[in-house]
């Protein structure tokens, strides 16, 4: 698995102590190690993981490269522009499926802390492994300890295939009146914003309900192949 790290973002809701050039993932939170270190370490540590990639922002290149190990300088890759979340992960899966055309890839935020990490090495090969066998887009979600308004939600169905569920639904952060009817329906998990799939099967699915985003990712492979071919002459 080919595992895509999130990290160009500023931070701005842990303001004052995370600044644009300096954001939360970059900050020693817990213990010695930034969150962004954490995030590389958890997933060196997996048996899936082949490459492991750092998707950011041009201001945080260097210090990225200075302070974080475990990730090839060449695997520090710079968003053109800052355009959110699915352009970042469109991006890198175009990127990697150019490379590694089978592969499979994870998305994971940077920020996050997970005690138990044998429950999320279990988690993770699972949804691996259906994602090798299936064409199918897979989300992590964490079983809720309160009615949270700062997540958002994913509805599940209670039927187990292959160590997985069908997802019902997504809600995005609720009002607490409605987080209490999530958490009562027993339905419901915190959505992670973790995902694994195979990386063409990403761009099939984006070519289907993003046709503007892929569109922009066809005129950027046109782009890339031209760099490795020149790359290869030399």
């Amino acid at each position: 698995m080919h595992c895509v790290i999130l990290a160009g973002g500023n931070g701005t809701r842990f303001w004052p102590l995370s600044r644009k050039k300096h954001p939360k993932q970059l900050l020693k939170i817990i213990g010695d190690e930034s969150m962004l270190q954490i995030t590389v370490n958890r997933l060196a540590k997996l048996p899936t993981t082949e490459e492991i990639y750092i998707i950011t922002r041009e201001e945080l290149r260097a210090t990225i490269k200075k302070e974080i190990k475990g990730v090839k300088e060449e695997n520090i890759i710079i968003e053109p522009s800052a355009k959110n979340t699915a352009p970042a992960i469109a991006l890198m899966c175009l990127s990697i499926s150019i490379k590694h055309p089978d592969s499979v890839v994870g998305i994971f935020p940077s920020d996050h802390l997970i005690v138990g990490h044998k429950q999320f090495e279990k988690s993770i090969t699972t949804a691996n492994q259906i994602a090798i066998k299936e064409n199918m887009l897979l989300t992590i979600g964490i079983e809720p300890s309160f009615p949270s308004t700062a997540y958002g939600y994913i509805q599940y169905e209670n039927e187990e295939k292959d160590g997985g569920f069908h997802v019902k639904t997504f809600a995005e952060k609720p009002h607490e009146n409605l987080a209490n009817r999530f958490i009562k329906s027993g339905d419901f998990l915190w959505n992670a914003g973790m995902f694994i799939w195979k990386a063409k099967y990403f761009l099939q699915e984006a070519e289907k309900y993003m046709p503007e985003l892929f569109h922009c990712l066809m005129k950027i492979k046109k782009n890339i192949i031209e760099d490795i071919s020149y790359s290869h002459i030399w």
